[in-house]
């Protein structure tokens, strides 16, 4: 009773907080009274891995045309007349574009745009890291599910010696001054889910924020079940290891601030209707469509047609609020 009572307390404080950023901020709220925060574009769908349990961003198909740069600088101050102010640019590996440097230096450019971040294997982060830094890219997210090379080759599909790549790449985006920097460890059944001590070891050596994901059942239900790993034992271990424990207001997320300096911040989306209670981002296919929600795609919009044919501001901010309006959490 006692730990349902701070459950509700902490979902009320939390409501109220973004009660009045929407309020300061004249967010638009979705017809579950959840502001928009924050946008993931995907800027393409090609990669330089093939991941066991990658969702391509949960896109379907062969993308025959990527979004030019101007497009994407469009649709992402579009965004901002709905109180976005927060973009992360995933694909695929959004580093084998060689203009990232330039969007994101142009997502700088906009003055709603209080951060802007991407998503990465790591793998070319060496080589761009100085011009990430240039372009004043704010965080990366790398992904890194284990420091082991088999395992690393079992998960990838590629060269296990891959991992020193991406370490390198990690430490070159540190010496920029990119920080925080997350690690994105996907926990998989029988594979890597005794290396978390491993992985906090790592994190904690150079100053990193360790996140740990859920795997979700997005296309493949049989794969789900194969490798599916409940995080509550994990959660109930670094609950003994905190001196600090947090709720931050993105889908509920809870960070745990360890003993030895760690920090491990924990999603655990699957069945979780707190977490879908308090999602703050709309998404953005790398052909150009809408999606509310990464888990359908019976509800995408397009968007990039009629952008593409010269749409005015406001039907295509009609069609954004269209979308919007279609949003519902996927977890009640």
């Amino acid at each position: 009773m006692q730990e349902e009572f701070l459950r509700n307390a902490i979902q009320y404080i939390i409501s109220l907080k973004f009660s009045v950023k929407c309020r300061a901020k004249e967010m638009v709220l979705d017809r579950f009274n959840r502001p928009l925060t924050g946008i993931r574009i995907s800027i393409t769908q090609r990669c330089n891995l093939n991941c066991i349990y990658c969702h391509h961003e949960g896109e379907r198909g062969k993308i025959q045309q990527e979004m030019s740069v101007d497009e994407i600088i469009k649709i992402l101050k579009l965004s901002t007349k709905f109180g976005i102010y927060k973009v992360k640019y995933t694909g695929g590996e959004p580093l084998l574009r060689e203009d990232l440097p330039e969007i994101i230096k142009k997502s700088k450019e906009i003055s709603a745009i209080k951060e802007v971040s991407i998503v990465s294997n790591g793998i070319l982060l060496e080589k761009f890291a100085k011009k990430l830094c240039e372009a004043k890219l704010d965080r990366i997210n790398v992904s890194l599910d284990t420091l082991n090379p088999n395992k690393y080759a079992q998960i990838t599909n590629h060269d296990g010696t891959l991992i020193e790549q991406v370490k390198k790449g990690i430490l070159c985006a540190l010496d920029c001054g990119i920080t925080p920097l997350k690690l994105n460890m996907v926990l998989l059944k029988g594979i890597n889910e005794a290396e978390v001590t491993d992985l906090i070891t790592f994190a904690t050596e150079h100053n990193l924020i360790l996140q740990l994901i859920e795997l979700v059942p997005a296309h493949n239900f049989h794969f789900f079940k194969k490798y599916h790993v409940n995080l509550d034992k994990i959660e109930e271990y670094l609950k003994t290891k905190a001196e600090n424990i947090k709720i931050r207001d993105d889908q509920n997320r809870i960070k745990y601030y360890l003993i030895n300096g760690a920090e491990v911040e924990l999603v655990k989306p699957f069945h979780n209707s707190r977490f879908c209670a308090n999602c703050h981002r709309i998404r953005i296919t790398s052909n150009g469509m809408i999606k509310p929600c990464l888990m359908r795609n019976d509800n995408l919009v397009d968007l990039i047609t009629p952008l593409r044919n010269g749409a005015s501001d406001e039907v295509l901010s009609q069609i954004f609020q269209k979308a919007i309006d279609l949003r519902e959490p996927f977890c009640k």
